[in-house]
C-alpha cells in the first residue's frame, strides 16, 4: 500500500511514523527545519511507553506527489485544506481513500467536494502531542484513532483501515455514526482548547479549576449537537472531565500552541462553528461565544510580525 502523509506536524507525524515502524510504504509532505530534519534522520517519538525513532524518511514538496497513493492522510490546518483537497484526484489510485484528520466537523465535506464522498473514510485523532524540535514529536497521553464511514456501504474499508492502524500500534475505535464522533471531540475541544489558551493551563489544571465553566461548554455543545440530530448523551461531559483527570491532565491543546507561537488560531472551526450552529437551530451558546471572542483578541492581527522566537 502507497501511502501519502499530508502536514507532518505532531498529529501527521506521528501516525506516519507509526506506519513507517510497520513496515508500511509512506511519503511524507513537509517543509522547513522540521523536512529536513526527517530526511536526514527521521523522526524522533517521545512517548509515555518510551523513545522510538524511525530511519530516515522520504518527505517531498506536495508539488513533486506523485500518484497513485492508495491512501491518504491529511493533518494539515484548516486553511491549508482546500488547496491540498484541490490536488488529491490526481494523486489518488482509481480505489484510494482519503482520511482527514483535522479538528472541526466540516474536514470530510470539504474533501469530499474534490475526490467524491466515497473516497473519504471520517477519521479523527484522540491525542495529546506537539512538536518539541524539529523531527521531534512528544506525546504526553495514549494516542487513538476515530473512524467511521462517511457514506452508507463503507463499514468493509473502515475494518481494513483500522485494521492497518492497529498493525501500526494506534487503536482505532470504530463509530456508526461520524457526525456523533466529530461532535463528540468538539465537546472537548471547544472549550478546553479557548479556556487552555487563554489561561496558558494545561488540560488538568483547567479541569480542576474552571469545572464549572468547562462543563458549562461542553453541555452547550452538546444541546446543538443533540438539535443537529447527534446523539450526544449529556453524560458526556463528565465522562470527559473524568477521562482528562485520568489521562490527559498533561495536555496543551492545539490553540494554546498557537498562541504560543504567535500562530492564528482554529476559532472558527472550533468555538466560532458551534456558535454559528447554534444560532441556525435556535440554541444559544453564551459560554462558547465569550470564549470564542476572547480567543479571537488572541490571534495576531493580519500583517502583524510574528512573535519573536
Amino acid at each position: 500500500m502507497r501511502i501519502l502523509l499530508v502536514g507532518a506536524g505532531a498529529v501527521g507525524g506521528y501516525f506516519g511514523a507509526r506506519l513507517v515502524l510497520a513496515g508500511e510504504d509512506v511519503t511524507f509532505v513537509a517543509r522547513g527545519a522540521h523536512a529536513e530534519a526527517m530526511r536526514s534522520r527521521g523522526l524522533i517519538l517521545r512517548t509515555p511507553a518510551g523513545e522510538v525513532r524511525t530511519p530516515p524518511l522520504r518527505v517531498i514538496d506536495l508539488d513533486a506527489a506523485q500518484g497513485p497513493f492508495d491512501l491518504v492522510l491529511v493533518a494539515v490546518k484548516w486553511p491549508s485544506l482546500a488547496d491540498v483537497s484541490a490536488r488529491l484526484p490526481g494523486l489518488l489510485a482509481a480505489e484510494g481513500l482519503v482520511l482527514p484528520l483535522l479538528n472541526g466537523l466540516d474536514s470530510e465535506d470539504a474533501v469530499a467536494q474534490h475526490v467524491g464522498a466515497s473516497r473519504v473514510i471520517a477519521s479523527i485523532a484522540y491525542m495529546s502531542a506537539g512538536l518539541s524540535g524539529p523531527g521531534v514529536i512528544e506525546t504526553l497521553a495514549p494516542t487513538r484513532a476515530g473512524l467511521a464511514p462517511y457514506r452508507a456501504g463503507q463499514e468493509p474499508r473502515v475494518e481494513a483501515i483500522a485494521a492497518l492502524l492497529e498493525r501500526a500500534g494506534i487503536p482505532a475505535r470504530r463509530s456508526s455514526s461520524y457526525r456523533a464522533m466529530l461532535w463528540e471531540k468538539m465537546v472537548w475541544n471547544a472549550p478546553f482548547n479557548a479556556i487552555c489558551a487563554l489561561t496558558g493551563q494545561r488540560a488538568g489544571v483547567v479541569a480542576e479549576r474552571m469545572e464549572d465553566l468547562v462543563r458549562a461548554g461542553m453541555l452547550e455543545v452538546i444541546a446543538v449537537a443533540r438539535a443537529e440530530g447527534a446523539e450526544i448523551p449529556l453524560e458526556t461531559a463528565d465522562a470527559m472531565l473524568a477521562l482528562t483527570r485520568a489521562e490527559f491532565p498533561l495536555t496543551e491543546p492545539s490553540m494554546l500552541q498557537d498562541v504560543r507561537a504567535g500562530r492564528a488560531t482554529e476559532v472558527d472551526i472550533l468555538q466560532g462553528a458551534v456558535v454559528e450552529r447554534g444560532r441556525r437551530v435556535g440554541v444559544d451558546t453564551p459560554v462558547l461565544r465569550t470564549l470564542a471572542t476572547l480567543v479571537r483578541g488572541l490571534s495576531p492581527r493580519e500583517g502583524a510580525p510574528p512573535a519573536a522566537g
